[in-house]
């Protein structure tokens, strides 16, 4: 039975029905609201970004890559890699940042590599993106050497990233076992008191399903889950499976509203300083047999940076307890709750 939403903003939404890894029905209400970097601003109807139903994916060849960086990537300009990540899931236990964009050398003179960092209150993530590098042999062992002297701009994606299915870097001494080309960005933050520096897995954007930190939540897909739960999840399911940002930017809870948030060489624009928006959603819902259920808060889950289109976007979700027959959700009221006077 389909759920009918009745959308009492300009935002885009949907209420659809679901059944969670404890086999509890309910119906799943998402909401999204875009604003511009540039002033702040809730953006008007008509450039509301509308929600991801399916993965937004794109070429390796089709991103703006510079001439040596195409050149790196030939044997995989086909690659299709997914940039964004659809938007139906239910809530997040934590708050991803998703910052999906490139790199992006300040004043647009190229740099030899280009360090970036997305800022929100006192929380900080920074990566180092370099122009396309390969391990050169020399007489004392192997060393990284670039195809190119500077760069200019460089995506951001898991898809350069150093990791299992990225550009892993081998330990191995047989020379046959080492990759010709090393990561392009590279994930910067002190890991000691004494202040020294490690390297993990980098991206600031979407991460799929198979990264390490996702797929230890995914839980366990054998015969007796085959036999005993399929459809349904597993009963080891866990649902920090749902956040697809680096696990450095999985926030415990959403910034509180007026949050400064600033995004460092990740646009033509050096420095963009903004704020984390205020919006509150509440959704309702209406039974078969007519009785109107308690309103509920709609919780800002994930948010998307998007630096050069000029935009960032919120993702709100909440799940209303669904019945049966007379009992069940028919009808879902979605509105703005009004902000308080200052």
């Amino acid at each position: 039975m389909s759920i009918k939403l009745n959308n009492q903003t300009p935002l885009s939404a949907v209420a659809i029905k679901h059944r969670d890894h404890l086999l509890r029905s309910h119906v799943l209400v998402i909401a999204k609201a875009t604003w511009r970097l540039s002033t702040g601003r809730l953006a008007p109807a008509e450039h509301q970004v509308g929600l991801h139903r399916r993965q937004c994916s794109v070429c390796l060849g089709d991103l703006d890559l510079d001439p040596v960086q195409l050149k790196a990537l030939r044997p995989r300009l086909a690659e299709e890699i997914v940039w964004l990540d659809h938007e139906l899931s239910p809530p997040k236990p934590m708050f991803d940042v998703i910052v999906a964009g490139y790199a992006t050398a300040p004043l647009g003179h190229p740099h030899a590599f280009i360090d970036a960092a997305v800022r929100i209150g006192t929380h900080v993530a920074s990566i180092r993106a370099h122009a396309p590098r390969f391990w050169h042999r020399r007489w004392l062992g192997y060393r990284a050497e670039a195809m190119a002297e500077t760069v200019g701009r460089v995506p951001i994606s898991y898809a350069l990233a150093d990791w299992a299915s990225g550009f892993p870097i081998k330990t191995s001494s047989d020379p046959a076992e080492l990759p010709a080309l090393l990561p392009w960005i590279e994930f910067l933050h002190s890991s000691s008191e004494r202040g020294r520096h490690t390297r993990v897995p980098a991206g600031l954007g979407f991460w799929p399903e198979n990264a390490a930190h996702r797929s230890i939540h995914a839980g366990t897909y054998d015969d007796a889950w085959q036999k005993k739960r399929a459809p349904d999840l597993p009963a080891d399911f866990n649902p920090r499976f749902y956040n697809c940002a680096h696990k450095e930017l999985q926030l415990a809870q959403a910034p509180p509203d007026g949050t400064p948030i600033r995004l460092v060489h990740l646009a033509e624009q050096a420095i963009i300083d903004c704020a984390f928006p205020a919006l509150t959603l509440c959704a309702q819902g209406r039974t078969a047999a007519g009785e109107i259920r308690s309103a509920q808060s709609m919780k800002p889950d994930t948010l998307v940076i998007e630096p050069d289109q000029d935009r960032m976007s919120l993702v709100y979700r909440v799940l209303l307890p669904d019945g049966e027959q007379a009992e069940a959700v028919r009808t879902v009221r979605m509105f703005k709750v009004p902000s308080p006077v200052g």
